[in-house]
């Protein structure tokens, strides 16, 4: 009766072959083209940073993050590209390299970019300020009020033009040396003499936010609204509101 043998070596070598290959795989060392650094390969980007990349990645994780830095604050915010070969970067590119203080930049000029695209919106036109909300009052009320109680044209982003509608706004806003246009931006430079004088001789109410000037409570007033904590918005008597980080 014939004997059939079996040879089993080749399976082991051939797993003792993978093993190798995949220590060499752990330890292959990359020199990034931007600080000349030579790191694992764990310390590059797995992906392309863009689309039109047509290159390996040979930028470090951390010069990446460090060129969305110097872009963010020396170009457009829209204007953030690869650091190899300055194709732009989509957002969620950004997002997912920038250090924690220039991603939370970056989604504030992305909110604000979301809020300028919707119909209605306009900005509040004190500086201070920063707020802005959809005017549902559009053309036709053109007296905007943000949440801080500063008050603005829809029509001309602008302060509003206190004793003048639009349309008698335009008219002196033609001619400067009007008295009416002067008069107009005398008030505007005494409301904020006024403001500033108020800034410094009030507080704020600890609880609805207003200032007072009395050891007291304050009138009783009661906000229904959605808070966004992501987007810093919300929503007050079915308006849309934005408010910044730093109010």
């Amino acid at each position: 009766m014939a004997t059939l043998t079996v040879e089993t070596r080749s399976q082991p070598e051939k797993l003792v072959s993978n093993k190798t290959e995949a220590v060499q795989i752990e330890t292959v060392q990359i020199e990034c083209v931007v600080c000349t650094e030579t790191k694992d390969f764990l310390h590059f980007p797995l992906s392309k940073l863009s689309t039109d990349c047509q290159h390996a990645m040979r930028v470090c994780v951390e010069c990446v993050r460090l060129s969305i830095t110097a872009d963010l604050k020396n170009k457009h915010w829209q204007d953030i590209n690869c650091p190899e070969c300055n194709n732009r970067l989509d957002a969620d590119v950004v997002l997912r390299y920038a250090s924690p203080e220039t991603r939370a930049k970056y989604e504030d000029f992305l909110t604000k970019h979301m809020l300028e695209s919707q119909e209605g919106f306009r900005w509040c036109t004190e500086p201070s300020c920063g707020s802005g909300h959809i005017h549902e009052g559009g053309y036709s009320q053109p007296i905007m009020k943000c949440p801080n109680g500063h008050l603005s044209c829809y029509v001309h982003k602008v302060p509003w033009h206190k004793g003048m509608t639009c349309d008698e706004f335009d008219i002196v806003k033609k001619n400067p040396d009007s008295p009416a246009y002067k008069q107009h931006l005398r008030q505007q430079e005494e409301n904020k003499q006024s403001e500033k004088i108020i800034a410094l001789t009030s507080k704020p109410c600890p609880s609805c936010g207003r200032n007072i000037e009395k050891n007291g409570g304050c009138a009783h007033m009661i906000y229904t609204f959605h808070l966004c904590p992501q987007l810093n918005m919300y929503r007050k008597d079915k308006l849309l509101f934005f408010v910044p980080r730093s109010l």
